[in-house]
């Protein structure tokens, strides 16, 4: 109970004070409000550029880009996978676009274009002061969702902003056409090289392969294989008819006859047949026949130069089917389109001049009151002899 007694009696007299200032309140919030509402109209009389508070008039234009696309994307990818660098060949666009925007050349050339630096009469630091004109003013939002890029430009004059904005949508396809083509040509330049070097390790492959099938007299290392297998079976099958011939004969002949001594020179012959066969040795038209133990390693060599001369056709037909669709494609199918362009704003941005007159009111209002305890409390320090010797630094 004591301490609502307490809260109602400060309020009580806080609010005494205040309707002891009331005039002071109400003539400084009146005459807040109405200067405010004479500056807004008299700023929305005068012309935009004498106006102390002109209207902001704010033209946008919208640009799709196509992010992502295959073309660029297949083509980065095809490249590096045959070990060329394409570079920037999976940029972003709508970033790169926006770096387009904010670079130097590009601010510069809009500067020249609508004489910037006469149009706001700058005189000091000409190009820093123009550019911040140009950029301050501008802004630039990227939708990723939807892949659109908005570029806008604010200033009081409306027909200005909409032409300002739809000179940097053209300036700015220009530029992308432009580095189109020059890009194009670079990837098309690549590939060139990159098909002269396919094509070198081709006939490389197939002069190592001639070679190889020359000094072999085959076509094929299975082909040696075959015939090795071929005439070992048959001399091997050969040698046992002879020693089991040289064993029937022994056991009713227990001298050296001519037959028998036949016999054994035929087994013989077809030991060293074998064993030269197992070696190997160059035949009379010139081949030469490996051994035993060179033949795993020679199909293994074979084998590995086909498997390299399939890869590397395969390859060279790929890049050569994508070089012939990049010379096809044009350049003037650009990277982005624009959904709109921009026009004549009708309506104003800013400011809003209602809610500068609320604003300016209510601050008022708080500053009074709060000038009301001001005045309250200087007044109480005056009638209060102890306190106005303390700020006189006098001894109490």
């Amino acid at each position: 109970m004591e301490n609502e007694r307490t809260l109602l009696e400060g309020l009580l007299f806080y609010t005494a004070i205040l309707l002891k200032y009331k005039k002071l309140i109400v003539i400084t919030t009146a005459v807040a409000a109405v200067g405010v509402v004479i500056f807004s109209v008299i700023s929305l009389v005068l012309p935009p550029d004498k106006s102390p508070l002109p209207n902001v008039y704010r033209a946008y234009a919208v640009v799709i880009f196509q992010e992502g696309g295959s073309s660029a994307a297949g083509m980065s990818s095809m490249l590096s996978a045959f070990g060329v660098d394409s570079a920037g060949g999976s940029t972003d666009s709508s970033q790169l676009a926006m770096q387009v925007l904010r670079s130097r050349p590009f601010v510069d050339n809009v500067v020249e274009n609508f004489n910037i630096i006469e149009k706001f009469e700058i005189e000091k630091k000409l190009k820093t002061n123009s550019r911040e004109v140009i950029l301050n003013n501008s802004e630039y939002s990227y939708n990723r969702d939807s892949g659109a890029l908005t570029i806008s430009f604010s200033d009081i004059d409306p027909t200005f902003t909409a032409d300002l904005v739809n000179y940097e949508v053209s300036l700015l396809e220009e530029w992308f056409l432009k580095e189109g083509v020059t890009i194009q040509s670079k990837q098309i330049s690549m590939m060139e090289e990159k098909l002269s070097e396919l094509s070198s390790e081709i006939s490389d492959i197939e002069s190592r392969i001639e070679a190889f099938q020359k000094e072999h007299g085959v076509l094929d290392i299975m082909e040696i294989a075959t015939a090795r297998s071929v005439m070992l079976n048959e001399l091997r099958t050969g040698l046992n008819q002879v020693e089991l011939e040289i064993s029937d004969y022994s056991e009713y002949s227990t001298i050296e006859d001519p037959a028998l001594t036949i016999l054994k020179n035929q087994r013989n012959n077809i030991i060293t047949q074998i064993k030269r066969i197992e070696r190997g040795y160059i035949g009379s038209d010139g081949r030469r026949m490996p051994s035993q133990e060179e033949l795993p390693q020679l199909s293994l060599n074979f084998a590995h130069m086909q498997a390299e001369l399939s890869l590397q056709t395969q390859l060279y037909q790929t890049l050569s089917e994508r070089y012939e669709v990049t010379k096809l494609t044009t350049a003037e199918e650009g990277v982005f389109s624009v959904l709109e362009y921009a026009e004549v704003p009708e309506e104003k941005e800013e400011p809003s001049r209602g809610k500068l007159c609320m604003l300016t009111t209510f601050g008022a209002f708080a500053v009074s009151i709060v000038l009301a305890f001001l005045l309250n409390m200087i007044s109480g320090i005056v009638k209060d002899p102890h306190k106005t010797n303390i700020l006189k630094g006098e001894k109490v």
